[in-house]
């Protein structure tokens, strides 16, 4: 009978430590993908960062060029974001297009990635 104990204890020591090899396994594993959602938050909040600066500036260089065209040919209101996207209109197309409410090219609804728009616009980030 002590034979018989002593195996049931040996068997329910190698299953205690198993149990603890596969909860360290997973604690393991839990800590990896915790750092690779960090890893991946930390580079969408600076792509967003990137992003806004570029829209900053963009902003900044139509209000230089609104004010200029005050000056010498008269102002032409901004159109709200729906509105624009409701017509279909960039910022980038001839004043002509968008005063009689021509859409866009299919070419043109490509987006681009922020730093070539960055790029493009010489805009240093």
């Amino acid at each position: 009978m002590d034979k018989n104990i002593g195996e049931q204890l040996n068997k329910a020591y190698e299953a205690f430590r198993q149990a603890c090899m596969d909860r360290d396994s997973a604690v393991k594993e839990l800590q990896q993908k915790t750092e690779n959602y960090e890893q991946r938050i930390r580079e969408q909040q600076e792509q967003l960062s990137l992003q806004q600066t570029i829209i900053d500036k963009l902003k900044s260089q139509l209000l230089l060029v609104n004010s200029s065209q005050d000056n010498s040919y008269g102002c032409m209101p901004l159109l709200e974001d729906s509105e624009a996207r409701k017509n279909n209109l960039t910022l980038d197309q001839p004043l002509d297009k968008v005063k009689s409410g021509v859409p866009r090219e299919k070419e043109s609804k490509k987006r681009s990635h922020p730093a070539r728009v960055a790029q493009w616009l010489s805009i240093d980030l």
